[in-house]
């Protein structure tokens, strides 16, 4: 009986051990004082050299945008500067130069998709040549020469020669210098205030290009890394493309942006809500910045009821958090005017300074983000990026 009640008495001072322990750690995490603004600018500048120096490794390797690297690195080094960050100016311009150069190379491939066949059939092209098309679809050409071959075995040189210039416009599909999405964070990332000439030509005709590949319905389509994502499905990818490529484009322009614009809107408005957290995100910056601000306020609240209780966002909710997911919500959160202020901005950046690598990187598994096992996890690289960009977004005063 002794020995019994002893252990009661035991096992009652361990748990009264472990209720104790919780309590004074519960209670120091509500006591912490939120992260400060130097705190947040002493991890984006730990971050901000691992960023440059992935980059410009990027561009001596493989010679190529990316839409997880270079782009990425021009950008979070144009909102650091924005911000008071001392970047080297010439070094930014260089890699701009570089990147406008890389989006104009060779950079076409040639495929006839469903929609493009739907968009033939409105361009009047008849029934019977479709008909002959149809073993075409889902082909891909990887140079024009072979896609126009191809065409003429299957029409013959009279009715190829009649319909060319419309075959050669719907299939045609961006290649080496990035599809939408990388001249969208091009846009994006542009610096504002002055450029030389040839830099400022140079973005424009990124523009155009952007303009030239929006589909029929006003969407645009997803390209390079964007597919192996874990999307709920194609269309929300797409869905997605379509919303950064609005907010590239920007609430100015010309008539062709504005007809533009239009349309991608009027197609946004028909499209579902998507799973994730950056579709979340897009739309709440969309609702926001092109006037809808009782549904941009439903949407923040949507994010916000999705933030994790250690600060940070999932690429779906209920999953660990990562930087990735984290600073595309933070960034949408900046782009909607919250700031160091809101308590919650607060509570991201302290998630985001607790899990920050010795190295200046956050580390996200590639299974949190995408479908198939890759050698090369980029998603390290380009959830710091997306870290730093969502830190730099929401910095108080907001500068870009």
């Amino acid at each position: 009986m002794t020995s019994w009640k002893s252990a009661i008495s035991m096992f009652s001072g361990v748990i009264g051990l472990i209720i104790a322990t919780t309590t004074i750690v519960a209670s120091k995490a509500m006591s912490s004082p939120p992260p400060t603004i130097d705190q947040a600018r002493s991890a984006i500048a730990r971050s901000l050299p691992l960023i440059e120096n992935t980059g410009t490794e990027w561009m001596a390797a493989h010679d190529c945008n990316s839409c997880h690297v270079v782009t990425f690195q021009i950008w979070s080094h144009t909102a650091a500067a924005a911000q008071g960050f001392p970047v080297d100016a010439a070094k930014v311009a260089e890699w701009t130069r570089w990147a406008l150069a890389d989006a104009h190379s060779d950079r076409y491939w040639f495929k006839l998709r469903p929609f493009a066949m739907e968009a033939l059939k409105q361009d009047g092209v008849n029934q019977e040549t479709l008909d002959k098309l149809q073993p075409m679809v889902g082909k891909i050409y990887t140079s024009e020469k072979l896609y126009l071959d191809a065409m003429v075995a299957a029409l013959g040189e009279e009715d190829f020669a009649r319909q060319k210039q419309l075959l050669v416009k719907r299939a045609t599909l961006p290649n080496n210098g990035g599809g939408p999405d990388t001249l969208a964070q091009l846009l994006l990332g542009r610096k504002s205030g002055s450029e030389d000439k040839a830099v400022a030509d140079s973005f424009e005709a990124v523009r155009a290009l952007l303009l030239e590949w929006q589909n029929p319905d006003g969407s645009w389509n997803a390209d390079g890394q964007l597919p192996a994502l874990r999307w709920d499905s194609e269309k929300e990818m797409n869905d997605a493309t379509t919303m950064w490529s609005l907010l590239a484009l920007g609430s100015g322009g010309d008539e062709a942006v504005v007809r533009s614009r239009e349309r991608a809107l009027d197609y946004l408005h028909k499209a579902g809500p998507g799973r994730t957290v950056q579709s979340l995100a897009l739309r709440l910056i969309v609702a926001h910045e092109f006037g809808n601000p009782d549904q941009a306020e439903t949407l923040r609240r949507e994010l916000l009821d999705l933030q994790n209780p250690d600060g940070g966002w999932s690429w779906w909710q209920h999953e660990a958090s990562n930087a990735f997911a984290t600073g595309q919500a933070l960034y949408a959160l900046g782009r909607t005017g919250r700031n160091s202020g809101d308590p919650a901005v607060a509570k991201t950046w302290g998630f985001l300074i607790d899990t920050q690598s010795a190295d200046g990187s956050w580390d996200v598994p590639q299974e949190a983000i995408n479908t198939r096992a890759r050698k090369l996890n980029v998603y390290t690289v380009w959830g710091t990026a997306w870290a730093t960009i969502g830190m730099l977004q929401t910095l108080s005063p907001a500068a870009f």
